[in-house]
């Protein structure tokens, strides 16, 4: 709880008020366990909400250091095999949708056909989001063709002047002369043709990525199980996907037929399949972004393009889930809006249920104690939000008690 920042004193006093009010709130409804009971339920709840909230606030209020690990929901999602894993992996990043724009070809061609191509050929078939890409770099590749020449102008006259003053004789300092004059009308040349030789660059960066993606060129890509670098083409890294997600489905279908989770080596096989999948997309986009970047940077002179980095959808949830638990917490403990915050909770964990179901063909989620079947704690405590909201908990204990009494006193003097 010291991770928290808050004076233990403080938060033992806290606590002890909460026993404190639960007592008293059951002294008034004539020491009825039932009243304790729910009470006591909502309490804890609200507890735990608020300072599960409190401690990824947290987190992010230290940073990344050797002993905190700021608060992140992607790893949880990126092994999600439930039916809004997908679609909350893809809040982070959407490397089915990279894949789509970027890696698979949009003509069909065997990789010998298109090596035998003219390069322009090539490049008109390069996937049109990496050939919109390139093409915005036609301004920095003038730019950077025409800063070349002026280095090599200016290269050449320090050559000669450093040739002039180490020739000995005045066959030499000709030679030298001779030798910056040509270099001189090459980078003169260049500059005066850099608008025709942009767009040729740019061609020929669309032409190798294209190479890439009909399977005529491999990259060096990191392959599991083997050490070192495999150089794959495109269609290879898609047929692989292809294959894991047919074991995936083989697998998955094979858990299906039975109840519980499996043996331990069924489990792990499954778990291990489902992790390379995810794994192995997440890759392919990376790598290709990477080519990308790669390609933009040799356009640009070596220096490497700046690219805007802006929060992902699923980073912004994360924001909006850690205050999202204090709210819900804090209601829950202060019996603020009982029944809509315990609406909401059982919202959030029917969220986190779909997303790592205890289904029998699925894995359970790391670090689950036990071997939970169709019903695990965020189910239970769901139902246990559900029944609190059937009850009127917040005018046992808690401001609804307060709320009520100014609505019911505006209605009486209404209707008078």
């Amino acid at each position: 709880m010291t991770d928290l920042s808050i004076p233990l004193p403080i938060l033992y006093a806290g606590l002890g008020g909460t026993l404190l009010a639960l007592i008293v709130a059951t002294a008034q409804n004539q020491w009825s366990c039932r009243v304790f009971f729910l009470l006591a339920l909502r309490l804890a709840i609200g507890w735990q909400f608020l300072f599960e909230g409190m401690h990824k606030i947290h987190s992010h209020m230290v940073g990344p250091t050797e002993t905190n690990r700021v608060f992140s929901s992607e790893p949880y999602f990126k092994v999600a095999p439930g039916p809004v894993g997908g679609f909350m992996r893809r809040q982070f990043a959407d490397p089915e949708s990279v894949i789509a724009a970027k890696v698979n070809p949009t003509k069909e061609y065997t990789p010998e056909a298109f090596a035998k191509l003219k390069a322009e050929d090539q490049a008109a078939a390069c996937p049109e989001a990496v050939a919109r890409d390139l093409d915005a770099m036609e301004e920095k590749t003038e730019a950077a063709i025409k800063a070349e020449a002026e280095a090599e102008l200016k290269a050449a006259d320090t050559t000669e002047e450093k040739g002039r003053k180490d020739a000995k004789t005045d066959a030499d300092k000709a030679k030298v002369k001779e030798t910056a004059e040509k270099n001189r009308q090459a980078a003169r040349k260049k500059m005066d043709s850099f608008k025709e030789a942009a767009p040729a660059l740019i061609t020929a960066s669309k032409a190798k990525y294209a190479r890439w993606v009909y399977g005529v060129d491999g990259r060096d890509t990191k392959v599991k199980y083997m050490t070192g670098d495999a150089s794959l083409t495109a269609p290879q890294r898609l047929a692989h996907l292809e294959w894991l997600r047919g074991e995936v489905k083989a697998e998955e279908d094979r858990q299906a037929a039975g109840l519980g989770n499996g043996n331990g080596i069924d489990q792990k096989k499954a778990a291990e399949l489902r992790t390379d999948l995810v794994t192995a997309e997440s890759d392919l986009a990376r790598d290709a972004d990477a080519f990308v970047a790669e390609l933009k940077k040799d356009l640009n002179g070596g220096k490497a393009v700046e690219v805007p980095t802006e929060s992902s959808r699923g980073q912004l949830m994360d924001k909006v889930t850690m205050w999202f638990l204090v709210g819900v917490g804090g209601c829950l403990m202060a019996g603020l809006l009982t029944r809509v915050m315990c609406v909401l909770g059982a919202g959030f964990l029917v969220m986190t249920y779909l997303a790592h179901p205890p289904f029998p063909w699925y894995p359970p989620p790391p670090n689950t104690e036990g071997n939970p079947l169709f019903v695990n704690k965020n189910a239970i405590e769901c139902l246990a939000l559900l029944a609190l909201a059937c009850m009127p908990t917040g005018r046992w204990l808690g401001l609804d008690a307060l709320l009520m009494r100014v609505c019911c006193r505006r209605k009486t003097e209404a209707a008078a």
